[in-house]
């Protein structure tokens, strides 16, 4: 709307330049349009406006979320695998939305956007059928609310699940990685204690 307000202030200054600066009520309506002029301007809203403006970013943060179930490095579809483990990470299946379910979704969706003659080069669901299927489940979840606040709700549980399972995965590499328990590494800890002998051995000479 804006910008069809500034193409007719713009066709109305063409106008008036045409016709000239002239005295009389023609001049006065010159002086009366100058003020209302929208000012030509470029504003930064992100980051100098972004905590203003985060909850804006519910598409952005549905993105975010089928990047990471991807999977392929340069792909840009997202395959039926990718889709359960979105659904099983992210806990939305239950007794009243099985696996089946979401399959079926799956296929439903992708198939009526590949119907509307987009890029077929590459099989699988794409952004805007992901941002669909995201929308029929958090209408499935959240189903007395408004489709805005379900789509933030949804968003909302998914990163947090996402949140918890990054968080153990991160525990479970500690715990594995430098730290090296005597069951897992005897042989290693063997060693070590043979050459921790071996110093006292030399030191005690």
């Amino acid at each position: 709307m804006r910008c069809q307000t500034s193409e007719h202030v713009s066709e109305a200054n063409e106008d008036l330049l045409d016709i000239g600066p002239a005295d009389g009520p023609e001049h006065e309506t010159t002086r009366t349009l100058e003020p209302e002029l929208p000012s030509l301007c470029l504003k930064q809203v992100f980051p100098k406006y972004a905590k203003q403006f985060n909850y804006l970013r519910l598409v952005d943060r549905v993105a975010a979320l089928f990047i990471r179930f991807l999977g392929v490095k340069g792909t840009t579809k997202l395959g039926p695998t990718g889709f359960r483990t979105f659904i099983r990470n992210c806990k939305l299946s239950n007794s009243n939305f099985s696996m089946a379910c979401v399959d079926i979704l799956y296929i439903d969706i992708t198939r009526r956007r590949n119907g509307m003659g987009i890029d077929h080069r590459e099989s699988g669901m794409c952004l805007q059928a992901f941002v669909e299927a995201f929308f029929c489940l958090a209408q499935k979840k959240y189903k007395s609310l408004p489709l805005h606040q379900q789509v933030t709700l949804l968003i909302d549980f998914c990163e947090y699940q996402l949140a918890v399972l990054d968080e153990k995965r991160r525990a479970v590499c500690h715990a594995d990685g430098p730290h090296l328990t005597p069951a897992a590494h005897p042989s290693l800890l063997g060693r070590s204690a043979s050459a921790s002998k071996l110093s006292d051995y030399r030191n005690h000479r």
